[in-house]
């Protein structure tokens, strides 16, 4: 057996390191008759897959759970993976800001004729007025919720769609959108083609089914429902992540599409997650949304009046879209935007990329 020290040193961790782990509960080593901690090879292995676990960004409750096999690992590396997504996704966009502030500010103090003497003046209102968007931003983030519980619906998920629901007719043409040999939307994603993201995959039918033969990542915020999607097409890769935090790169995807998932944003997030589709783009990238929608208000107003009761608890229960604010949008951040009714309620919005934005 090992005295602390020598397992101090074996292990490159400083004794009170192990002390540490013992008072959390991570391990308890063995006592000689003086009182000496006493450290099995078994320990020093425990405690090495402590350290990985801890280099990884895993907290102590997690680290227990997983050594104590009390919660699924695939499930604990998924909630590690979205703390940090969550976390990197801030980062990047305080990073990006920052930068983008101190673009601006050397290059008002370039343009000024005492060149470098105003280094120390005050914060120009366009930087701050940066960082104030930025701090929005992530503060509409935080707020994202998932009030849907998917997790408990995927694995009846797929039935549920076959079987259609009682209220609004969100899956009459379902085959139309996703699965005919040429689905609307499949063929508007692969019309573009490129890598693609698809977000709220759900349980896979468009991007593992119709886009199979494309360099695609299926983005869904429940863990289930990706689970369900790698049970049904194992070739396919997939992301935990939200509308309002993709797991992607700025400027890493070609062709954005998502389906029947946009309106559970309401109608700040949907902004925020359209922003966000055109960060992860390409220039010249496209966006393609299928989704229940409305043309515009008073379209919605109408339907309201005439629909049943079911229908109207549907309806007050969920932000659908409307096409006129989502093209808007998208010509907002510099697309050029379009739309297909594929029947009274379901609509396809696609928005290409103008050069030069």
């Amino acid at each position: 057996m090992l005295k602390i020290n020598e397992a101090a040193k074996m292990l490159h961790v400083n004794p009170n390191a192990l002390r540490f782990y013992e008072k959390k509960g991570v391990l308890v080593p063995h006592r000689d008759e003086n009182g000496y901690r006493l450290y099995t090879m078994d320990d020093v292995a425990r405690i090495q897959i402590v350290l990985l676990y801890r280099r990884m960004g895993f907290s102590i409750e997690m680290i227990l759970k997983l050594l104590g096999q009390e919660e699924s690992p695939v499930d604990l590396f998924f909630q590690q993976y979205d703390i940090l997504n969550r976390h990197v996704h801030s980062m990047s966009l305080i990073r990006d800001s920052l930068a983008g502030c101190i673009d601006g500010m050397l290059g008002e103090i370039n343009g000024t004729e005492d060149g470098g003497s105003s280094f120390n003046a005050a914060i120009p209102a366009s930087a701050m007025e940066e960082l104030e968007k930025t701090a929005e931003l992530l503060a509409g983030m935080a707020e994202w919720e998932d009030r849907w519980d998917f997790d408990s619906s995927a694995v009846h998920y797929d039935e549920m769609v076959r079987r259609g629901v009682n209220g609004l007719a969100f899956y009459e043409n379902y085959e139309t959108v996703l699965n005919e040999p040429e689905p609307e939307t499949a063929r508007l994603a692969r019309e573009h083609g490129g890598i693609m993201a698809e977000i709220g995959v759900g349980t896979g039918e468009l991007a593992g089914r119709r886009l199979s033969d494309c360099e695609i990542t299926g983005i869904d915020q429940s863990v289930n429902m990706l689970k369900e999607t790698k049970k049904k097409f194992p070739k396919l890769k997939v992301k935990l992540g939200t509308f309002l935090q993709l797991p992607l790169d700025s400027g890493s995807v070609d062709t954005v599409v998502s389906s029947y998932a946009f309106h559970h944003c309401n109608e700040e997030e949907k902004i925020l997650a359209v922003k966000e589709m055109a960060r992860i783009l390409k220039p010249a990238g496209r966006i393609v949304i299928a989704d229940l929608m409305f043309a515009d208000e008073e379209a919605r107003k109408i339907f309201a009046e005439n629909c049943s009761d079911a229908e109207r608890e549907d309806l007050e229960d969920e932000y659908f879209a409307y096409v006129d604010r989502l093209e808007g949008v998208l010509k907002t951040l510099g697309f050029d935007a379009r739309h297909v009714q594929v029947d009274p309620l379901i609509w396809i919005v696609t928005g290409d990329r103008r050069a030069g934005d």
